[in-house]
């Protein structure tokens, strides 16, 4: 009688575990850099959004003054997103004049978003994002 064994010897299963391992090195570090650069544009979305309430509350009172970030009265500071968890801590600050403003997304610190640098919006749609260092906003600046 003849018997035959089937199945996968240890060596075969070592080049598989080896090619695995290569490819997760490989993907990780893209999917991390991926996750972060969504969370980066999700916050400048919600930058975006704020900029139209505050537009909107300009347009109804005549000066930024006593704005807030939900542009009636939610407060200077908040962390995003609200649920889940805080990537960034935006802070909206009003001109002494009240005639201007600007926001600034910072990353919190032990968040993913950690060292990947603040990003920056203004009244005259001013933006501005430098991974790592602070930027200056301006007309020539850009996400």
């Amino acid at each position: 009688m003849i018997s035959l064994k089937s199945g996968f010897t240890i060596i075969e299963l070592l080049i598989t575990v080896a090619i695995l391992g290569i490819l997760a090195a490989i993907a990780y570090p893209s999917y991390k850099e991926y996750v972060i650069k969504t969370n980066r544009v999700d916050v400048q979305s919600e930058m975006l959004l704020i900029s139209s309430n505050l537009s909107n509350y300009k347009t109804v009172n005549g000066t930024y003054a006593n704005a807030q970030l939900d542009g009636k009265t939610g407060g200077s500071t908040r962390n995003y997103p609200v649920s889940g968890s805080a990537q960034y801590k935006i802070k909206l600050d009003i001109s002494a004049d009240n005639l201007s403003w600007s926001l600034t997304a910072s990353p919190i610190s032990n968040s993913k978003q950690d060292g990947n640098g603040d990003v920056l919006l203004n009244n005259n749609n001013e933006k501005c994002w430098d991974k790592g260092t602070t930027c200056t906003l301006s007309p020539s600046t850009t996400w």
